[in-house]
């Protein structure tokens, strides 16, 4: 029987393959890459997310505080006070100045709450648009 050149094509085949697979490894690693970098902005956006919420925690509480401080003060005017003129005065006045600030307040938090999302969205963004290049790129080939 005579041999065949099967072995040369074969041999063809085999680097074929290796090349194919070589370019496949490839793009795993790639997608690899683009997974540990999503991960990092996740991570980035979480501790961005995690000290907004401190801070505002932080407002909500010295806001509460202080406003438990006036309350105790005006209790203990009104107490004091001798006529029902003085008392309508006295409740009149801490109304007005709790509700000056709670605009305040509620000004403040919601300042601190865009700010909050824009830094914890900032990393998440960048990494949306990259993988989507990285993702589309070889459909576009």
């Amino acid at each position: 029987m005579a041999k065949t050149k099967k072995p040369a094509a074969m041999g063809a085949v085999v680097k074929t393959n290796g090349e194919a697979a070589a370019a496949v490894f490839a793009g795993y690693e790639e997608l690899a890459d683009l997974g540990r970098e999503n991960m990092a902005a996740f991570l980035r956006a979480n501790a961005a997310l995690s000290t907004g919420l401190e801070e505002i925690g932080k407002e909500v509480i010295l806001y509460a505080r202080g406003s438990f401080e006036r309350a105790a003060e005006t209790a203990t005017a009104l107490l004091g006070a001798k006529t029902f003129q003085d008392v309508f005065q006295l409740n009149s006045e801490f109304a007005k100045a709790n509700l000056e600030r709670l605009l305040e307040g509620s000004a403040k938090l919601s300042e601190m709450s865009v700010k909050l999302a824009n830094e914890a969205m900032a990393p998440i963004g960048g990494r949306v648009e990259a993988t989507i290049h990285k993702l589309a790129k070889p459909l576009a080939v």
